[in-house]
């Protein structure tokens, strides 16, 4: 228990520090690395304090997709656009469109999209791998320069 709680005290001041610098440089540069759970750690722990946190969905959604997280991906997408369509911040709305349009094709091809346990692996080995960028890079830029990527408070 003592070590749990240890290592739990570890990983949200490790979450802290990540906030307290640039929060998209500190997602892509981790993402690209390939410590790709420390990412979805911060978005995770982002939504527990605000659930319509939007980076902390855009990186939830990273990770499902990333990963072939075939259960999550549908109620992540809806979940984005609803979102997305409150937003009214310059430079989210001006990379929305893009965004939208990569969503609402990516909900039509999970209609389609039925692997077969073989395949549903492989895909999901992909997201082990290292040195690929964070693939909503655009958006979380845009909700940077925003201001929407701050720390928040609990």
């Amino acid at each position: 228990m003592k070590k749990l709680l240890f290592t739990l005290g570890v990983l949200m001041v490790f979450i802290m520090e990540i906030q307290a610098v640039d929060f998209y440089t500190n997602v892509t540069n981790f993402w690209y690395q390939g410590q790709k759970t420390k990412v979805l750690a911060l978005g995770e722990q982002r939504l527990n304090i605000n659930s319509n946190d939007m980076p902390g969905l855009i990186i939830k959604l990273a990770y499902a997709d990333e990963f072939s997280q075939l259960g999550v991906l549908s109620n992540l997408y809806h979940r984005v656009l609803s979102l997305g369509e409150t937003i009214t911040n310059e430079n989210f709305t001006m990379q929305y469109p893009l965004l939208k349009y990569d969503t609402e094709g990516c909900l039509e091809f999970l209609t389609t999209y039925h692997p077969s346990p073989a395949e549903l692996l492989q895909e999901q080995a992909k997201g082990l791998l290292t040195e690929k960028p964070f693939p909503y890079d655009f958006i979380l830029e845009a909700l940077q320069k925003d201001g929407l990527c701050k720390p928040l408070e609990p």
